[in-house]
């Protein structure tokens, strides 16, 4: 997807992404800040901001490994693409589910840019603007802004307060040394700032299951979809942190040399009403620090016009200090009780990594790659009780952990693929890739659940065809495919002593997922007249039972042939634009629809499924040719749904859940200079 799509089908954050491409998943576990990306059933089935997912995120080619260190970075996007299946035989980090590439505007020698301003529901306004600027004949520099700052849309039932507002503000700086006719080098400096106020989820079970009226401590369950129940539980956000990169690129008669260095720091302050009730019954406070280092040097190179090679190798280095909190004194019928798990996570990564592509026939390519990983994993904390409930003595340790676990791991693929007339391509690939084990940070009672989590493994096979025809106006894409899992990381829900209900992390041993996509594109094969489709299918199971997670029992047992998360069974979107010429000027009318079938977010539990996600879009756009200047004015979910789109079962096994974002109107402004 283009900069240009991407503006105008109002995409503003990395996980918005996922409704307009097949197979692909993205949903908020919390308060707003840390996105679960899913490829195919494949991603990050975790809340707590300390694990990574089975989906590479890049960001201008670093990769980063915590949802927080991509929070405000869409801005001035050139274009994003989503690689499906195991990756990193060409760049990066080894993935299972695959990798979304995200891709800014780099700077030209051209000064130039374009200012534009937003003005949307719930009094939001957004201001952005990317200037270019070359400094001498070899130096040339690119700055982006984005602010974006608005009321909330949820409202308390009681006090009357605004939650899930936007004060969000994101710049990147780009600067390209172009040292001489071969060699050049970027340097990128970015930072974020977020200091909203993070959403509720409604609890539709609280005062039911307590004993309480209804509207006492939480909301009904007919209650209308922005009223949220709060009181007076600290909820706030304060986030901040960016990064520098260096990229250096030197080219040689025989191929291309790069390398690039990263390092990008974050820093996390937030309050979560995560039990979506007015008593502490499981609120959240994240506090955090995060540190991210990683190189990636490699040389792509063509053989006698007939072997394309790329070889390279990765390392990486990251770091979490952290203290998290559960707020839990209505359980306990105390004023304060707070279990907090106080850590440090630290994670070392390196990979060598082969890539080659042989022209066996005019027609016919071998496709062979090659990646040995080497990762290491250590973990130091732990939870205390810190006023005494649970263990009798305040500050007692309810669970400890001090540990490192490393692991060694070649994975490769082989494939096919065979050009049938130019344009037009069918192939099939065998791959595997691994997910490195990890830990779960959250505020757990029992050891069990802080105990660390196996490495995840997976087979995937596929075949599918690629083509672009009548000189790219149609462009049509399918595929078939199976994966076979070896200890899936997955989120239970578990049963912890003290009588307390928590979401943990552990592993299904044998898990499959099948299914198919197709996309297409069709550009002006009726005049003026640009049309874009998708459509996924998904059958993810586990294929062993689980019944506890290192002897702490499920609150609901895992079958065989359950569902796994994260797996919408269907899935499509479907995009119109049409222009219309009046006189000097340009018209453009967009209709968008979204669909996502319900899926589950967590094992064991009843309370954890979405409903059916969907979401029609409207935008009219009016420009004069010159695309001087344009004016836009679009509605997000036009018909208003209020579907569940994340939900779960509560430390007082009650029902809270994440509401789908209202209908929002709003006009653009954008002006090229």
């Amino acid at each position: 997807m283009s900069g240009k799509e991407l503006r105008e089908l109002h995409v503003e954050s990395p996980k918005e992404i996922a409704a307009y491409t097949p197979g692909v998943t993205a949903v908020n576990a919390t308060s707003g800040s840390s996105p679960i990306f899913s490829i195919r059933g494949v991603g990050l089935d975790d809340y707590v901001g300390t694990n990574m997912g089975g989906i590479g995120i890049y960001l201008d080619g670093v990769f980063a490994p915590y949802a927080a260190l991509y929070n405000g970075q869409m801005l001035d996007i050139e274009n994003v693409v989503v690689a499906k299946g195991p990756q990193g035989f060409d760049m990066g980090r080894s993935t299972t589910g695959g990798s979304v590439n995200i891709s800014s505007v780099k700077p030209s020698d051209k000064f130039g840019g374009y200012l534009d301003w937003g003005y949307s529901s719930y009094n939001t306004s957004t201001g952005k603007f990317a200037v270019n600027v070359p400094i001498t004949d070899k130096i040339s520099n690119r700055t982006a802004f984005s602010y974006t700052k608005g009321d909330g849309w949820q409202h308390d039932l009681n006090t009357n307060k605004r939650y899930g507002a936007q004060d969000i503000l994101a710049i990147r700086n780009l600067t390209k040394f172009q040292i001489d006719d071969k060699t050049s080098a970027l340097l990128n400096i970015h930072y974020t700032r977020d200091r909203g106020t993070p959403m509720s989820p409604q609890n539709t079970q609280a005062d039911a299951v307590n004993g309480f009226p209804v509207g006492t401590i939480g909301v009904s369950s007919d209650a209308y979809y922005n009223r949220v129940n709060v009181g007076q539980n600290r909820v706030g956000r304060n986030e901040n942190g960016g990064g520098a990169s260096l990229s250096f690129e030197r080219i040689f008669d025989f191929g291309v040399f790069t390398s690039q260095t990263a390092i990008d720091l974050y820093r996390r302050n937030i309050y979560d009403n995560y039990d979506g009730e007015s008593v502490q019954v499981s609120d959240y406070h994240w506090n955090d620090t995060y540190l991210a280092q990683s190189h990636d040097m490699h040389l792509r190179t063509n053989i006698a016009k007939i072997f394309h090679l790329t070889v390279g190798i990765y390392e990486s280095y990251d770091k979490i200090d952290g203290d998290y909190t559960s707020s839990r004194g209505f359980l306990f019928d105390m004023p304060e009780e707070n279990m907090t798990n106080h850590f440090s996570q630290q994670n070392l990564s390196t990979g060598v990594y082969v890539n080659t592509v042989t022209n066996i026939t005019h027609n016919l390519d071998f496709i062979a790659s090659g990646r040995f990983s080497y990762d290491e994993r250590g973990f130091h904390g732990g939870t205390r009780d810190m006023n005494g409930a649970v263990t009798g003595t305040p500050g007692g340790t309810l669970s400890y952990l001090n540990t490192s676990h490393n692991y060694e791991r070649f994975t490769g693929r082989v494939g096919l693929r065979y050009t049938v007339v130019p344009g037009t391509y069918l192939y099939g690939t065998i791959s595997n890739g691994f997910k490195a084990g990890t830990y779960f940070a959250a505020p757990v009672s029992a050891s069990q659940a802080l105990d660390y989590v196996r490495p995840e493994n997976l087979i995937a096979y596929e075949v599918g065809v690629k083509s672009s025809l009548f000189k790219n106006k149609l462009m049509l894409e399918g595929s078939l495919f199976d994966y076979e899992y070896h200890n899936r990381q997955t989120l239970f829900v578990a049963e912890m002593p003290g009588n307390i209900t928590s979401l943990s992390l552990g592993t299904i041993s044998r898990a499959r997922t099948r299914g198919g996509e197709v996309s297409s594109t069709i550009h002006d094969v009726i005049p003026n007249l640009d049309l874009r489709g998708s459509f996924a299918y998904l059958d993810a199971q586990a294929t062993s039972a689980v019944n506890n997670i290192g002897g702490l029992p499920l609150l609901s047992n895992v079958n065989a042939h359950s569902a796994l998360p994260f797996a919408p069974r269907f899935s499509w979107s479907a995009v119109a634009r049409y222009g219309v010429d009046i006189s000097r000027y340009r018209v453009t009318l967009q209709a968008s629809y979204t669909w996502k079938d319900n899926m589950l977010v967590a094992l064991g539990d009843p309370n954890g499924q979405t409903n059916k996600i969907g979401s029609m879009g409207l935008r009219m756009e009016f420009a004069p040719k010159t695309s001087k200047w344009s004016a836009a004015v679009y509605v997000d979910n036009m018909l208003d749904k209020h579907g569940n789109v994340y939900s779960f079962t509560g430390s007082d096994n009650s029902r809270a859940q994440y509401l789908q974002t209202p209908r929002w109107v709003g006009v653009d402004l954008h002006y090229n200079f």
